[in-house]
């Protein structure tokens, strides 16, 4: 599931066609931070930066992933929740 400014996409399908609806996007990643979760098999990632949407000004943003794993050093994202942060 991935919550897009607070709106849930669930499915693969959906979330692809989501991202692409965006348009071109350039990250500028200025922190991460990454911890085990309760489960042996997954890890959570927060996820703060700019983020340039089509050629706009650069808009502060969060992420956080929950990856699970299906093998060694193979996982899918299990959640993903990505905020935008205006106003600062």
């Amino acid at each position: 599931m991935l919550t897009f400014e607070g709106q849930q996409v669930q499915g693969s399908e959906n979330i692809i066609g989501k991202l692409k609806a965006v348009g071109t996007v350039k990250h500028t990643v200025k922190t991460i931070d990454i911890q085990p979760s309760s489960s042996q098999n997954s890890i959570v990632i927060f996820v703060t930066g700019a983020i340039q949407i089509g050629g706009d000004n650069p808009l502060h943003f969060c992420e956080f992933f929950h990856l699970c794993s299906t093998g060694p050093g193979q996982y899918y994202v299990h959640n993903d929740v990505f905020r935008l942060n205006y106003g600062l």
